[in-house]
């Protein structure tokens, strides 16, 4: 097996991949579905999750990809990827230029930046989205700015090709108020820019929980994140979504799989780890797991993770160590050195998800995913 060699590998299901595409293409409808790839494809493999949506894009049916930054829209036009791709996060002022050159779209936030690309002598081919901050007081231009910061992209030479915002609190399904605000910010400002002559024909202002749980937020394309990878975005949003749309199911593409090192005694009384923070209380069998939160498996889950053996659940004990963690396998029958240990996904049909870890470590799912190193081995299966 391709896996042998592996201390750890990440496998990515491509029939839950296209599972996904399926349900997102059918709630865009007619809006163009841009597929946000940043972060590694939140930890996926930006260049094996592109090649795989790229071959299920009917030509001409005008989906894009997303991505932060300049350096990611690079290397998928590396890959072979001709589809549009938008730059979303903040591009080095030296390196504006590069956006034409590789053909890359960009998300404008600002006059300065504006007056930056004017500078370019091959500016004329970039085509820019214009970023209203209706409300999250991040990126964008408020709107009561936003007529002018459009002229200057004219005035410069640059071709308006699209206006977008981002919700700040879109998945607080039971208090809509403030996504309904910026709702209504976003609705009147892309009609005075239309009054004013300018079309923008790319107008996008729905992240996944907003596709997933207000359709009215889908304009003529949406930018679809955590969902396109199986991840709800919270536990509102997934029973929201559920109610709204039956039938419809997110299936997580992403496993990450490990090995058992080394499997030991240990006496009732004995310390396991660096502090000595756990002691075992009866005479137990400890196996060590060769990844730790150098490898993407964080420290806050010392004495709390879990992961699975044999299609049981088996216990982290101790702290979490730079390459290196112990389970407690006590009780689960037969367990060897080299059996294959799942830190996230399905064994013998038991599950352990990327939302069980990050309720063990009090953070969200898409830490979890997102900063698992790209060095990992990941597999297409």
């Amino acid at each position: 097996m391709i896996t042998d060699g592996l201390k750890t590998w990440i496998e990515l299901s491509r029939k839950n991949l296209r599972r996904n595409l399926g349900v997102f293409r059918r709630l865009c409808g007619e809006a163009t579905p841009i597929w946000i790839v940043k972060a590694n494809a939140y930890g996926h493999g930006a260049a094996l999750i592109a090649r795989e949506i790229d071959k299920t894009i009917k030509r001409g049916r005008g989906e894009w990809f997303g991505v932060d930054s300049i350096d990611e829209g690079i290397a998928l036009r590396k890959e072979g990827i001709r589809a549009p791709i938008i730059v979303l996060g903040w591009v080095p002022y030296p390196r504006l230029s590069e956006l034409v050159k590789n053909n890359l779209r960009y998300l404008v936030s600002s006059e300065r930046t504006v007056k930056e690309l004017a500078k370019l002598k091959n500016k004329k081919g970039l085509r820019a989205h214009l970023k209203i901050d209706t409300g999250a007081t991040r990126q964008g231009v408020l709107p009561a700015g936003a007529l002018k910061l459009a002229k200057s992209i004219k005035s410069a030479g640059m071709t308006l090709e699209g206006v977008a915002t981002h919700f700040a609190n879109i998945e607080d399904v039971d208090n809509p108020t403030y996504a309904d605000l910026q709702l209504e910010r976003f609705t009147a400002t892309v009609a005075l820019l239309r009054r004013n002559g300018f079309s923008v024909p790319i107008v996008h202002a729905a992240c996944t929980a907003a596709i997933m749980t207000r359709l009215e937020t889908i304009f003529t394309a949406a930018r679809v994140g955590i969902g396109l990878y199986g991840l709800n975005p919270s536990a509102l949003i997934k029973n929201a979504f559920r109610k709204r749309h039956r039938g419809l199911e997110l299936s997580p593409v992403l496993s990450w799989r490990s090995r058992v090192a080394l499997v030991k005694s240990a006496a009732a009384g004995t310390p396991v780890g660096y502090g000595l923070t756990e002691r075992v209380k009866k005479d137990s069998t400890i196996a060590v797991i060769p990844v730790g939160y150098a490898d993407g498996y964080d420290r806050s889950l010392s004495s709390r993770g879990a992961v699975l053996v044999r299609g049981r659940r088996a216990r982290v004990i101790g702290r979490i160590c730079m390459n290196m963690f112990m389970i407690d396998v006590t009780g689960i029958r037969g367990v060897k050195e080299n059996d294959v240990v799942t830190l996230i996904g399905e064994d013998r049909g038991k599950k352990l998800s990327a939302d069980d870890l990050s309720g063990l470590s009090d953070t969200i799912a898409y830490e979890i995913v997102a900063r698992l190193p790209a060095g990992i081995k990941r597999l297409v299966v």
